[in-house]
């Protein structure tokens, strides 16, 4: 495979990062707001992190594949 390929693999890897984290936010954060069942700040809070994790994570693959 050539380095074209690679980036487009990675480019593809940090794409799904960024839609997870856009997911873990719909789910968990509205998810619970509208179903009560788990303690909402907790939930909330949890959302926000994995969320944000996600998209770092997401965001840092893409940019280092355009280098």
């Amino acid at each position: 495979m050539g380095s074209k390929n690679w980036n487009q693999v990675r480019k593809t890897i940090g794409n799904i990062f960024v839609d997870l984290g856009k997911l873990s936010f719909g789910s968990l954060i509205l998810g619970s707001v509208l179903r009560g069942g788990f303690d909402p700040f907790q939930t909330f809070i949890f959302g926000t992190i994995l969320a944000i994790v996600l998209f770092i994570v997401g965001v840092l693959i893409i940019a280092k594949t355009k280098e």
